[in-house]
């Protein structure tokens, strides 16, 4: 075979290819990333609000455009907390919604938020973490300058910690997935915590800034021996139960008559004489 046969030979070898190469990029058409369903606002949303299912609509944004912007696709928007006001129309994202974690530490509405700090030796040697159940005792002088200990509040939930405001370790702990044994991977060094954040109901927030700020009491921390939640929330107020059969505001007004019966005094018995017409 000469060396024309064989540049033929080639030359149509690769035209081929050529040929081929071509009808499969008629054939093959580019694939186009699937849409994602994004939420939007159909009304106005003020801040602080908990994001229900029909205050949402949906929209539609590429992939890249999603991510961009921080949009959630529209399923996993309920139950966010709003950070801002958003407008109608306005795509919910990362930059308006998030986790109520994240914004107040809690879901529990009902509880107030509050911090104070204390050395590290006072905060259970700057060892305390989220999820800690504390008791707070105060200490002080009374007018006498007589040192005196109180116990603030029992079984406080603590759910924020910080080491000069920071996060006290920037290690990960992650299970072993044979053995379940935690290891840490990172910086493992831990610095005492001197900021404590707990949430409480109103009255016991009151009386813990009370005690520590205006009885200037110093705080001092201790694992309360129970750690069972127990009465770690807020009791929302009952609502009078009207009477079965009766309309509610008539059920009222029975309840308050038969209070009134009740409290009222029997009659005493007439006095008898002793016989003989007196």
């Amino acid at each position: 075979m000469n060396i024309r046969s064989i540049a033929l030979i080639a030359g149509v070898g690769i035209l081929g290819i050529g040929a081929l190469m071509y009808l499969s990029s008629l054939f093959n058409k580019p694939q186009t990333a699937t849409p994602v369903n994004v939420a939007v606002a159909a009304a106005a949303i003020e801040p602080y609000t908990i994001v229900t299912q029909d205050m949402l609509k949906s929209t539609t944004l590429s992939p890249t455009q999603a991510r961009d912007r921080g949009a959630y696709p529209v399923d996993f928007v309920p139950g966010k907390m709003t950070t801002a006001r958003i407008a109608p129309g306005d795509i919910i994202s990362t930059k308006n919604a998030l986790p109520p974690e994240e914004v107040r530490y809690v879901k529990d509405l009902n509880l107030e938020i509050v911090s104070f700090g204390a050395s590290p030796e006072k905060l259970v040697g700057g060892k305390l973490r989220p999820g800690h159940i504390v008791n707070v005792y105060g200490s002080g002088r009374d007018d006498d300058n007589r040192e005196f200990t109180v116990l603030v509040e029992p079984r406080v939930w603590v759910v924020g910690v910080s080491a000069a405001g920071s996060a006290p370790s920037q290690a990960t702990r992650q299970p072993d997935p044979l053995t379940g044994e935690i290891k840490t991977s990172g910086d493992a060094r831990e610095r005492p915590v001197t900021l404590v954040t707990v949430a409480v109901p109103p009255d016991k927030a009151f009386h813990i800034i009370d005690a520590l700020g205006a009885q200037n009491l110093d705080p001092w921390l201790t694992l309360a021996a129970n750690q069972t939640p127990g009465q770690l929330y807020a009791t929302p107020a009952t609502a009078a139960t009207a009477t079965n059969g009766l309309p509610y505001d008539l059920s009222l007004t029975a309840t308050a008559l038969a209070n009134i019966l009740k409290s009222t005094p029997a009659p005493q018995p007439p006095r008898t004489g002793g016989g003989g017409g007196r």
